[in-house]
């Protein structure tokens, strides 16, 4: 019944809410650096900035920590997504680099061994924009992407004296190309060849700045990277600028609202105050904002009621209605975390979800899944994304079966130890898992994972912060060494004490000769 009362209600949502104007974003935050320094920030920006611009209306395609498989695919989606679009956006956090003048964001995965590396382990930035002006009128790109770098100076050096001069630092300045619509917005972390900074919080100063004012009711989106430059500028002592570059031929608003005014009415001999309804305003992004508020208030009353529901049914109406709604992936995970337990429960009917006072029952269950063997079509029926895999490898690593360094990738050596932990578990031992044995997992390593985890970013934090100093020291280095050189150089037109007085000799011999004649 509850099921019936959910589709109806997203039905008749549907029905009455108006079309929008089509605004589509791609969102990237890379951070889990495999080969170089991991940067504690990225991932976190990426999740708000999604957050941020699905409340304005966006739909948004995002990726965190990923290979470069997996930012093809997502970029393909986003370009499919994003053809005919009102506004197309592209936000990037994570390292990027500029190879002679071409812009180059870094997967997770990427070595950067040669030059050969750049076509096959990096994201040209030039290849997204190509994807962002097929039929699309506004365009904006955010690249929080200039940060140091170790991998550009690894490529520097194989390159050579010759080739080295064509990499540079930071980001390469992007030239707006004339795509028919209305104009572009460019946006840097910090000016082009500078470095940025990551940053001491959760978020980069850029990304903080930029979500603070994003979403500024009636601002067009050039003051609003006004702001952003003036709040990163001061927030970082003028270390750090960013850099704007805008070709559009009019004010465009991401949250563009009517004015409301206050008027006062007599009544009775009392003065009261109303607030009469919002003017109609023909403004395409006022209507397209006010619009985008209405559905996601009425997606959100859905989400509610489903979530405080708490059942599989329910989490799948709410996807029927919203298959790429704001809190879809929250749904699938439910529906994953519900399933689990309820296989769980089936083998032990003593047995309910696990939680926190039960953790020690559910983690000394006999044989949870004796009648439901893993095999690839299970495991991979978990949804796991490279991230995640990283993650079931460290948990077997901290259960006491080693499978080496977590990588993501499910080779030899992480099957043995996931038959390790199964046959330790009771479990039929066949090297996959399934979605009931990954719960048993996280129960049994929940509290040395939330310790690992929280060792694996106090290092991340510090190796940044190692980084950064490093490229302080260096500056200082070069700085006083060309101090020196400009002292040398002043010193007697640059020929040594023993050098004049062997030409003083010289020159005094000679004079006295003439003399003597």
């Amino acid at each position: 019944m509850f099921k019936r009362m959910i589709a109806v209600l997203a039905i008749l949502i549907a029905g009455t809410a108006p079309a929008l104007a089509k605004r589509v974003a791609l969102v990237i935050g890379n951070g889990a650096y495999e080969h170089t320094v991991p940067l504690p920030n990225p991932a976190n920006d990426a999740e708000l900035m999604a957050s941020k611009l699905r409340g304005l209306g966006f739909e948004v395609v995002a990726g965190q920590d990923q290979s470069y498989n997996d930012m093809r695919r997502t970029v393909m989606q986003f370009a499919k997504k994003a053809y005919g679009a009102e506004i197309a956006v592209l936000f990037y956090a994570g390292h990027g680099m500029q190879v002679g003048g071409q812009n180059l964001l870094v997967p997770i995965d990427a070595k950067i061994e040669d030059e050969t590396s750049l076509d096959f382990e990096t994201i040209s930035v030039d290849f997204i924009l190509r994807q962002m002006s097929k039929d699309v009128k506004v365009q904006m790109v955010f690249l929080d992407a200039c940060r140091d770098n170790p991998l550009a100076r690894t490529l520097a050096r194989r390159m050579g004296p010759s080739r080295s001069g064509s990499l540079g630092a930071g980001l390469a300045e992007i030239k707006v190309q004339e795509s028919g619509g209305e104009g572009s917005v460019i946006a840097f972390a910090t000016s082009p060849g500078d470095v940025a900074l990551d940053g001491e919080g959760e978020n980069s100063p850029f990304t903080s700045a930029l979500i603070r004012h994003i979403d500024t009711p009636n601002v067009s989106i050039q003051t609003v990277m006004t702001r952003v430059t003036g709040d990163v500028y001061d927030e970082t002592e003028k270390r750090q600028r960013p850099w704007v570059n805008a070709s559009l031929i009019g004010e465009v608003f991401l949250n563009k609202q009517a004015s409301v005014e206050t008027t006062e009415v007599a009544s009775l001999g009392t003065t009261a105050t109303t607030t009469p309804q919002p003017t109609v305003t023909t403004n395409a992004a006022s209507a397209a904002a006010t619009q985008s508020t209405i559905a996601w208030e009425r997606e959100k009353l859905v989400w509610d009621t489903v979530k405080n529901s708490n059942t599989v049914a329910d989490y799948e109406s709410y996807l029927s209605a919203y298959p790429s709604g704001t809190f879809a992936d929250f749904a699938r995970n439910s529906i994953k975390r519900l399933k689990s337990a309820s296989q769980v429960a089936s083998v032990n009917p003593t047995a309910t979800a696990p939680n926190t006072a039960q953790a020690g029952a559910v983690a000394s269950l006999p044989n949870p899944q004796n009648t439901v063997p893993g095999t690839a079509e299970t495991e991979a029926g978990i949804g796991w994304n490279r991230t995640a895999r990283r993650e079931v490898q460290a948990r077997l690593n901290l259960s006491g079966h080693n499978v080496g360094n977590p990588d993501g990738a499910f080779g030899p050596k992480t099957r043995r130890g996931i038959t390790a932990w199964q046959t330790t578990n009771s479990i039929m031992p066949t090297g996959y898992f399934t979605a009931a044995q990954y719960t048993l997992l996280t129960t049994q390593t929940a509290a040395q994972y939330t310790a690992y985890a929280a060792e694996v970013k106090r290092k991340r934090q510090a190796a940044a912060a190692a980084s950064r100093s490093a490229t302080t020291t260096r500056r200082t280095s070069n700085t006083t060494t060309t101090q020196r050189r400009t002292t040398n150089n002043n010193t007697g037109g640059g020929i040594n004490p023993a050098g004049a007085a062997f030409i003083g000799g010289v020159v005094g011999g000679i004079l006295g000769g003439a003399i003597g004649r």
